[in-house]
């Protein structure tokens, strides 16, 4: 287990303008620690990327074609809007309070 010492952690709480009291700094020794260990632990692990394991083939041929197809009108999208600024923004009425 990573101990880190008391010289280290005043350093950081200076840096990080936090105070402790001496209960505080013991506590705050053994926590720091424990997050460096954990932090070991996950840097041993292996997380080489195996992309025959994510199961992210897609199958083109069932893709459906991609067609254009009709829009809506401009005008039934605008119907409930406003012309505003220069005429190249709109204004939407209030929904909520």
């Amino acid at each position: 287990m990573a101990k880190i010492d008391k010289a280290t952690l005043d350093h950081i709480a200076e840096l990080s303008k936090l105070s402790f009291t001496d209960e505080e700094t013991e506590k705050m020794i053994d926590q720091m620690s424990d997050i460096i260990t954990l932090m070991d632990t996950i840097r041993d692990i292996d997380i080489q990327y195996d992309d025959t394991k994510d199961n992210n083939e897609i199958a083109y041929e069932r893709l459906r074609e991609d067609k254009a197809g009709e829009s809506f009108p401009a005008e039934r999208l605008l119907q409930n809007t406003e012309a505003g600024g220069d005429g190249d923004c709109y204004v939407l009425p209030k929904m909520m309070e």
